[in-house]
């Protein structure tokens, strides 16, 4: 969709810088976050969010519209580092061993329970057992 003075619409720059630049601006965050690389595709769409809020701002053609791309990448890299120095993580390990089932037994051992529950089946009942 053209402008009236000929030139695309917001909606269509925004479609042309997004194709053009995406790939680069996740490969630059991951290269800038190191060991928090994997944030680095949600810092992206934090930073497009941005770009699509700030479009008409932009004065420079789409050429040299990365320079202008990653400085709101630094804006959205804080403002998600600010957001997750608040998260904690719980380690559940010890816990977890609570919650372990013992070991089976051995074949070997239910075998011969197996054996003495069938032999006291068998037997007559003893007159104290008879009585209770």
């Amino acid at each position: 969709m053209l402008e009236p003075d000929g030139t695309p619409g917001s909606r269509d720059r925004l479609t042309l810088l997004y194709v053009i630049y995406n790939a680069r601006l996740v490969r630059h965050l991951r290269a800038r976050l190191g060991s928090r690389w994997p944030t680095a595709e949600d810092i992206a769409q934090d930073t497009w969010v941005m770009v699509a809020a700030r479009l008409a701002e932009c004065r420079v053609t789409d050429d040299y519209a990365f320079t202008w791309i990653t400085e709101l990448t630094r804006s959205a890299t804080l403002a998600h580092m600010r957001g997750t120095r608040r998260e904690t993580t719980v380690d559940f390990t010890a816990f977890e061993a609570h919650l372990m089932l013992p070991p089976a037994p051995a074949a070997e051992d239910e075998a011969l329970a197996n054996t003495v529950v069938l032999a006291m089946l068998d037997q007559e009942p003893t007159e104290l057992e008879a009585a209770a």
